[in-house]
């Protein structure tokens, strides 16, 4: 199955469109929160690639609310590597307080 552009195009606006159906059933999908920072990040980049400063505003805009609105997820990326950091240094000799050489 070959995919144009118009195809991919309906695609997206059927997607969105049952998003906000969705949301509107009371089904709270909150893809849309996610949806507007990602397509700033995205528009900036085209502008930064285009050689526009004003891309680099809107990348950094929709940035830092991508950053805020994924903050819980990324605190809990952060809890994961700690762990898995700490299981590291508890397996390893060489970083236990107790080990001693006594030569």
């Amino acid at each position: 199955m070959s995919m144009n552009r118009s195809k991919s195009w309906a695609l997206i606006l059927i997607t969105v469109g049952l998003l906000i159906c969705m949301h509107q059933l009371g089904m709270h999908v909150h893809l849309m929160g996610l949806i507007v920072p990602a397509a700033m990040v995205g528009l900036g980049y085209v502008g930064i690639r285009n050689d526009k400063k004003i891309g680099w505003v809107i990348f950094g805009i929709g940035a830092l609310i991508l950053m805020t609105k994924l903050s819980g997820l990324l605190a809990v990326a952060l809890a994961v590597g700690l762990i898995y950091y700490g299981c590291r240094m508890w397996k390893k000799p060489g970083y236990s307080s107790n080990y001693h050489d006594y030569r």
